[in-house]
Protein backbone atom coordinates (compact mmCIF):
# COMPACT_ATOMS: atom_id res chain seq x y z
CA UNK A 1 0.00 0.00 0.00
CA UNK A 2 2.86 2.40 0.82
CA UNK A 3 4.41 1.70 -2.57
CA UNK A 4 1.11 2.52 -4.31
CA UNK A 5 0.82 5.82 -2.43
CA UNK A 6 4.44 6.71 -3.20
CA UNK A 7 3.96 5.82 -6.88
CA UNK A 8 0.79 7.92 -7.01
CA UNK A 9 2.58 10.92 -5.51
CA UNK A 10 5.50 10.56 -7.91
CA UNK A 11 3.12 10.20 -10.84
CA UNK A 12 1.11 13.27 -9.87
CA UNK A 13 4.24 15.38 -9.48
CA UNK A 14 5.73 14.09 -12.73
CA UNK A 15 2.64 14.69 -14.84
CA UNK A 16 1.79 17.99 -13.18
CA UNK A 17 5.14 19.33 -14.31
CA UNK A 18 4.69 17.74 -17.75
CA UNK A 19 1.22 19.20 -18.18
CA UNK A 20 2.56 22.66 -17.49
CA UNK A 21 4.69 22.22 -20.62
CA UNK A 22 2.04 20.52 -22.75
CA UNK A 23 -1.64 19.66 -22.67
CA UNK A 24 -1.03 15.89 -22.77
CA UNK A 25 1.91 13.74 -21.71
CA UNK A 26 3.11 11.87 -24.82
CA UNK A 27 4.58 8.49 -23.90
CA UNK A 28 4.91 6.85 -27.35
CA UNK A 29 5.38 8.07 -30.92
CA UNK A 30 5.42 5.96 -34.07
CA UNK A 31 6.72 7.34 -37.36
CA UNK A 32 4.58 6.79 -40.44
CA UNK A 33 7.28 7.76 -42.90
CA UNK A 34 8.97 11.14 -43.12
CA UNK A 35 5.78 13.17 -43.20
CA UNK A 36 3.54 11.72 -40.46
CA UNK A 37 3.60 10.35 -36.95
CA UNK A 38 1.11 9.02 -34.43
CA UNK A 39 1.49 9.77 -30.73
CA UNK A 40 -0.15 8.16 -27.72
CA UNK A 41 -0.64 10.41 -24.71
CA UNK A 42 -1.75 10.10 -21.11
CA UNK A 43 -4.85 12.24 -20.73
CA UNK A 44 -5.69 11.09 -17.20
CA UNK A 45 -4.20 8.89 -14.49
CA UNK A 46 -5.31 7.80 -11.05
CA UNK A 47 -4.69 5.00 -8.57
CA UNK A 48 -6.15 1.73 -9.84
CA UNK A 49 -9.52 0.51 -8.63
CA UNK A 50 -8.33 -3.10 -8.96
CA UNK A 51 -5.77 -3.81 -6.19
CA UNK A 52 -3.76 -6.02 -8.57
CA UNK A 53 -2.81 -2.89 -10.56
CA UNK A 54 -1.15 0.40 -9.65
CA UNK A 55 -2.69 2.88 -12.11
CA UNK A 56 -5.80 3.38 -14.22
CA UNK A 57 -5.12 5.65 -17.18
CA UNK A 58 -6.85 7.21 -20.16
CA UNK A 59 -4.92 7.20 -23.45
CA UNK A 60 -5.55 9.48 -26.41
CA UNK A 61 -4.20 9.24 -29.96
CA UNK A 62 -3.07 12.09 -32.24
CA UNK A 63 -1.64 12.16 -35.76
CA UNK A 64 0.86 14.87 -36.74
CA UNK A 65 2.42 16.02 -40.00
CA UNK A 66 6.18 16.50 -40.40
CA UNK A 67 5.98 20.06 -39.04
CA UNK A 68 4.18 18.97 -35.87
CA UNK A 69 0.73 20.19 -36.88
CA UNK A 70 -2.12 18.03 -35.59
CA UNK A 71 -3.82 16.28 -38.52
CA UNK A 72 -6.18 14.16 -36.43
CA UNK A 73 -7.02 13.89 -32.75
CA UNK A 74 -9.00 10.82 -31.71
CA UNK A 75 -11.95 11.90 -29.61
CA UNK A 76 -12.03 8.53 -27.82
CA UNK A 77 -10.79 7.95 -24.31
CA UNK A 78 -9.08 4.57 -24.25
CA UNK A 79 -8.76 3.12 -20.75
CA UNK A 80 -5.97 0.88 -19.48
CA UNK A 81 -4.60 -0.35 -16.16
CA UNK A 82 -0.89 -0.69 -15.36
CA UNK A 83 0.86 -2.98 -12.88
CA UNK A 84 4.37 -1.83 -11.99
CA UNK A 85 5.63 -4.75 -9.91
CA UNK A 86 6.41 -8.23 -11.16
CA UNK A 87 4.77 -9.55 -13.16
CA UNK A 88 4.62 -6.18 -14.94
CA UNK A 89 1.55 -5.86 -17.14
CA UNK A 90 -0.87 -3.58 -18.93
CA UNK A 91 -4.58 -4.42 -19.06
CA UNK A 92 -6.64 -3.21 -22.00
CA UNK A 93 -10.34 -4.01 -21.55
CA UNK A 94 -10.15 -7.50 -19.99
CA UNK A 95 -6.90 -8.62 -21.66
CA UNK A 96 -3.66 -8.64 -19.67
CA UNK A 97 -0.44 -8.03 -21.64
CA UNK A 98 2.82 -9.10 -20.00
CA UNK A 99 5.51 -6.42 -20.18
CA UNK A 100 9.13 -7.32 -20.90
CA UNK A 101 10.75 -4.72 -18.65
CA UNK A 102 14.12 -5.20 -20.40
CA UNK A 103 12.71 -4.08 -23.77
CA UNK A 104 14.15 -0.95 -25.36
CA UNK A 105 12.01 2.21 -25.34
CA UNK A 106 10.07 2.79 -28.55
CA UNK A 107 9.72 -0.88 -29.46
CA UNK A 108 6.20 -1.37 -28.03
CA UNK A 109 3.64 1.18 -26.88
CA UNK A 110 2.49 -0.96 -23.94
CA UNK A 111 6.07 -1.14 -22.64
CA UNK A 112 6.45 2.62 -23.01
CA UNK A 113 3.17 3.21 -21.16
CA UNK A 114 4.42 0.97 -18.34
CA UNK A 115 7.81 2.74 -18.32
CA UNK A 116 6.23 6.23 -18.25
CA UNK A 117 4.30 5.32 -15.12
CA UNK A 118 6.55 2.84 -13.35
CA UNK A 119 10.10 4.04 -13.93
CA UNK A 120 9.65 7.69 -13.02
CA UNK A 121 12.88 9.09 -11.54
CA UNK A 122 12.81 9.61 -7.79
CA UNK A 123 14.69 12.61 -6.44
Amino acid sequence: MRRRILLSLILCAQFASMSAASELAIFYTASLGSSRSVSLSLADDRPARDPAFDFDVVITLSEFDGAGTVLYRDGGRHEASVRCVSPAMVRIKSVNYAIDVSMRPGADWKHDLWAALCTAPVS
